[in-house]
């Protein structure tokens, strides 16, 4: 009897460890269908695959008194992937050809950091250079020719321009 025990014990602690072992090593296989979030403070940026070649890249600032354009903004790219690596092609590209699309300051009581005095940058510093809010909560992603990377069951939007960056983890 003793030995049954032994033997289911150790059964079961096999089984669960495999489970274990396969459920934290899931990696994102379809992406078809799928969406991916990143949320910041009044903000959710997401990507939506709507089939095999194209998706949507959505910023909605969760401002009520924003006018519609800039509250809800698409992207609409084409995609296609290689093993761990989604390529994003913009379909409708902007003139804008930084890392960041351009916007209109906002006169907002909900997202003041999208307002006038937000974007401002002290005319004098001593010390390293911090990012505005607008830096860290407005900005959105200029899309052109872009690569994410899928890790585990994340994906990784990084950009790097010449003096600074831009990155998001989607869930």
């Amino acid at each position: 009897m003793d030995f049954k025990l032994r033997i289911q014990r150790f059964l079961f602690v096999l089984v669960s460890a495999l489970v274990f072992l396969l459920s934290s090593c899931y990696t994102t296989k379809r992406l078809h269908g799928n969406s991916y979030v990143y949320r910041s403070k009044q903000r959710t940026l997401e990507i939506i695959f709507e089939n095999d070649s194209n998706c949507i890249i959505r910023n909605t600032f969760h401002c009520p008194d924003l006018p519609e354009r800039y509250r809800i903004i698409d992207i609409v790219c084409n995609y296609s992937r290689s093993e761990n690596f989604i390529y994003l092609t913009n379909r409708n590209p902007t003139k804008d050809s930084g890392l960041y699309m351009e916007m209109p300051a906002q006169e907002s009581k909900r997202c003041s950091f999208l307002n006038k005095e937000s974007r401002r940058q002290p005319k004098f510093t001593v010390g390293p250079k911090y990012a505005t809010d607008f830096e860290k909560y407005g900005l959105i992603p200029n899309i052109t020719n872009d690569t994410l990377k899928i890790i585990g069951n994340k994906i990784l939007f990084f950009k790097k321009g010449e003096d600074r960056s831009i990155g998001f983890v989607f869930k």
